[in-house]
């Protein structure tokens, strides 16, 4: 045995290790992001719920709603006036509706990957041989996901929910990372380094 490599069969083990920590404090962030996002989608749908309802409580647009015509009609600037939203056309309700479904599917996805991460950062904080699998079915799933995200964002109703579809750099980063790290895991399986 060589110096480097009884150098790097006692690093790589720590380098494991440290990665699995990294790994399970990511898959609770994620935990809690998915969380925060189905909280952030209830909170959203009941305020357009009661946004709704406040529209329907209002007088038509024609009638007298107690101020004046002319300042109905130009109210730039005015800080007291009414604020008119603009009504959304139904391809724009359609396409809200399609980014709403995707993103549950999107966050299923990413809550069965969190439970893969954390299965597999056990592992190697164990330096358990059944880690090489794991990561294996890690980078598998993560391949799978961008083939998946790149089919949905080919199929989306518009440019803007096709690029909602698409994996964010921080994602893809994410991907290589997991690769580089699955390597490590392959290369301390290969050498008898996980036991």
């Amino acid at each position: 045995m060589t110096p480097f490599e009884a150098v790097s069969d006692a690093l790589l083990p720590w380098i494991i290790r440290i990665a699995g920590l990294l790994w399970l404090i990511g898959a609770f962030m994620l935990y809690r992001q998915i969380r925060m996002e189905m909280a952030l989608d209830r909170m959203t749908s009941r305020i357009e719920e009661m946004a709704r309802e406040m529209r329907a409580d209002l007088p038509p647009e024609g009638e007298d709603q107690g101020a004046p015509e002319d300042t109905l009609e130009d109210t730039y600037g005015d800080i007291d006036a009414p604020v008119r939203p603009r009504e959304k056309s139904e391809e724009e309700k359609a396409s809200d509706a399609w980014i709403d479904r995707d993103d549950a599917a999107r966050r299923g996805w990413i809550a069965g990957q969190a439970v893969v991460l954390a299965a597999t950062a056990i592992a190697m904080i164990l330096l358990h041989p059944f880690a090489a699998w794991l990561v294996a079915l890690l980078v598998l799933g993560q391949g799978v996901y961008f083939i998946w995200r790149e089919h949905t964002a080919r199929h989306a109703p518009g440019a803007e929910a096709a690029s909602h579809a698409r994996p964010t750099a921080s994602t893809v980063n994410a991907a290589w990372f997991s690769l580089v790290i699955a390597t490590l895991v392959w290369s301390a399986a290969f050498r008898g380094l996980l036991t």
